[in-house]
């Protein structure tokens, strides 16, 4: 009884066996499938168009290669996953910096600058493929150093304290001559601020502070030697008065009463000697 009872069973177990799939989840995986399939066409689609800004230029690479054409702004269209596009602003560039600077008199000064410059817009993909994104220190911020250090050297700290513009025009005809005109333009250097060594500062101050007084003592000077000058040409006028009139007096004795006729308030003195009235002649 036992041993056909296994028989039974091992040949239920050797029967084959029937997976009977619901015909719903067919029609599931199928739309699961189209959705992945729309899915990805529409993403293929809108990865086809790129924009670029007006204030932006396009860099085209294909698997890595940079192209050197330029993309201007617009609307383009590219390869999906195959080309991918760099965009790289081109609006005007400031940067500042800080640089340690010796005069020619050996003076040691923290010069802070401020550089504006713009990007040549149709060599940007140039400008990208050898120099990179970080075109202005790897560039820019070593033809600055060299101009800087230049242009200080020519000038004595004392001239540069009187007309800072001087070295400021230099460096940046330096740096206009100097830097790759393919790709800077419109170069524009500022000296912010100049911070000489303490000692030479307080010496500068002390030189303005003596020259100040200098021009003080000066403008008195000049004052006291205006009103002498005056006072003698007030001298001089009177003493040819007094001259012209003594010469008028001698040749005319007359002028002598008229005078003191001029001078006369009308009253009569109240002590007289004899009978005679002053000034008046009774010829």
């Amino acid at each position: 009884m036992y041993l056909c009872t296994n028989i039974k069973y091992i040949s239920k177990m050797n029967q084959p066996y029937n997976i009977n799939i619901n015909p719903n989840k067919k029609k599931i995986g199928r739309y699961i499938l189209w959705g992945v399939l729309a899915f990805l066409a529409i993403l293929v689609f809108f990865s086809s168009f790129y924009t670029i800004r007006s204030s932006e230029r396009g860099v085209l690479s294909t698997f890595g290669k940079m192209s050197d054409d330029v993309i201007d702004d617009g609307l383009h269209m590219k390869i999906p996953f195959i080309q991918t596009i760099k965009r790289v602003n081109v609006q005007q560039k400031k940067h500042d910096g800080k640089e340690d600077s010796y005069t020619r008199d050996v003076q040691t000064s923290e010069v802070e600058y401020t550089i504006n410059y713009d990007l040549v817009r149709e060599n940007v993909s140039k400008l990208m493929k050898n120099v990179g994104d970080d075109y202005h220190n790897r560039i820019v911020v070593p033809f600055i150093r060299s101009a800087m250090k230049e242009s200080f050297g020519n000038f004595a700290a004392t001239e540069i304290v009187e007309n800072r513009d001087a070295v400021r025009r230099q460096i940046e005809q330096q740096l206009r001559e100097t830097l790759d005109s393919n790709y800077f333009m419109n170069i524009q250097f500022q000296l912010v601020n100049i911070d000489f060594d303490d000692d030479f500062e307080t010496a500068i101050k002390e030189k303005q502070v003596a020259e100040q007084n200098a021009l003080k003592a000066k403008n008195v000077t000049i004052q006291v030697e205006e009103q002498a000058k005056q006072t003698k040409i007030k001298a001089e006028a009177e003493a040819e008065a007094m001259s012209i009139k003594a010469a008028a007096l001698e040749s005319n004795p007359k002028l002598v009463n008229y005078e003191a006729v001029q001078k006369w308030d009308g009253k009569l003195p109240q002590y007289m000697l004899g009978n005679s009235v002053p000034f008046i002649d009774l010829k």
